[in-house]
């Protein structure tokens, strides 16, 4: 309306000043445009065509030879006489509802479209508000005024003036993009929506025109998960960076659930493949070359996961441990404590004394884990003997095992019965289990 006004009164101007020198009569079949009257009138980059042609009459209705012209119809109107007037779309912009001289100079103009600025976007940001474009990240389009390669200007059947509905929308230029990102088997509830769910589409603080951190973004749904990662007692660090989900999770889709960039063993490898400082200060080893040098793979890790044993969003248990587990060689039996193990392994096997099915490890009747576990100040936990990752020996037993700063021998031979064992706790100890009496 602010344009109206404006246009109105630089026409009003040029017409009383033009009436002092107005000629009495006029060639209703010749151009306005002559080096007396109206010149320049055709000397834009962009003419209107009737102006172009010198037809000015297409437009204004003289009253004869006199130079006298009848009442102009509204702007719609007269311009809906050559032009679409979007009758039949749900929904029409307001300047072409009500005249189409707030956006266009109906002669000619020097922007594409005729339009009555310099830029398309000066135009839009006459009426919209410019903070949609305070972002430090900005949409190309946006970015350069280019407001049409999202929006009709004038009328569409979609809200917002969209040129389509969707992601079909972002397709037009994101071709490639929304083919690669829906093509695995899982794809995120908001790509299949709107892509506009997670993106602004004018600009954003972060980059990619995300409104927040990944993390604040992902919270919006998926609340839960970032609560309980945020609060948890052990944290894991590529989930306490702020933008940590997409180290691990794809944001559009995937081959591999949920979300995932890689297959779980391989992606958690991709960052375990060296020395690396736990949140506690502890040295973790390297776990990639510790699985590439012993072929006796835990039972979770052989079927590729391993979040059979550790919470990859943080937990309340030592290392990110699923449940309860031991930290240290020694510790008080008791079956919570090895809750962890006990949820594949069965719960019996230390709390027994004496067994002949319970577990091989064992002289004759006398079961050596209740020998060793089930002890009420000082057992030994499974870590003592047993590698939880992979090892070279069967039963995963470990070669040595870390005891403050020595490297205790474990001294483990296997027998075809039984076996024997030599760590520096002890001297040598065979066991058989076709033993019989005491």
């Amino acid at each position: 309306m602010r344009f109206l006004s404006i246009t109105t009164m630089i026409l009003l101007a040029a017409a009383s000043g033009f009436a002092a020198r107005a000629p009495r009569t006029i060639d209703p079949e010749a151009s306005c445009s002559t080096a007396e009257c109206h010149a320049g009138m055709d000397g834009k980059q962009y003419v209107h065509g009737p102006v172009a042609m010198g037809e000015c009459q297409v437009c204004h209705d003289p009253k004869g030879k006199k130079h006298e012209f009848k009442e102009m119809a509204p702007g719609v109107e007269l311009c809906g006489s050559c032009h679409d007037t979007y009758d039949q779309e749900a929904n029409l912009h307001m300047p072409v509802q009500d005249d189409c001289l707030n956006c266009h100079d109906p002669h000619g103009s020097n922007t594409k479209g005729m339009l009555i600025t310099d830029n398309q976007g000066e135009l839009c940001f006459t009426c919209h508000d410019q903070g949609i474009m305070e972002g430090k990240y900005q949409h190309g389009p946006a970015a350069v005024g280019a407001c049409t390669i999202c929006h009709n200007p004038h009328a569409s059947a979609q809200e917002k003036l969209l040129l389509a509905a969707g992601n079909d929308l972002c397709a037009i230029c994101h071709t490639d993009f929304i083919a690669d990102m829906t093509s695995g088997s899982f794809v995120h509830k908001p790509v299949k929506e709107n892509c506009a769910n997670c993106h602004n589409p004018h600009s954003g603080p972060r980059p990619k025109m995300l409104p927040g951190t990944v993390r604040e973004l992902c919270a919006k749904c998926h609340q839960d998960v970032v609560q309980r990662a945020t609060e948890a007692a052990v944290g894991h660090g590529p989930v306490e960076d702020p933008d940590g989900c997409v180290k691990c999770h794809l944001p559009h889709g995937s081959s591999v659930a949920p979300l995932l960039k890689a297959e779980e063993s391989a992606l958690c490898l991709g960052c375990h493949d060296k020395p690396i400082k736990a949140t506690d200060g502890a040295d973790l080893q390297n776990m990639k070359k510790l699985l590439e040098e012993n072929e006796g793979w835990h039972g979770p890790l052989r079927e590729g996961g391993c979040s059979g044993c550790h919470s990859p969003h943080g937990g309340a248990h030592f290392r990110l441990l699923k449940e309860a587990y031991p930290a240290k060689f020694y510790s008080p039996y008791e079956p919570k404590n090895y809750a962890l193990c006990f949820t594949c392994h069965e719960p019996t096997m230390a709390k027994e004394q004496y067994t002949k099915r319970l577990t091989g490890f064992r002289d004759g009747d006398q079961n050596l884990h209740f020998l060793h576990v089930n002890k009420a100040e000082r057992g030994r936990t499974c870590r003592a003997c047993h590698e939880v990752h992979a090892s070279p020996l069967p039963r995963h037993l470990r070669e040595s095992v870390p005891y403050g700063n020595w490297a205790l021998p474990i001294g483990f031979n296997k027998t075809e019965n039984g076996g024997s064992c030599q760590p520096g706790c002890h001297a040598e100890v065979t066991y058989d289990r076709n033993k019989t009496g005491s």
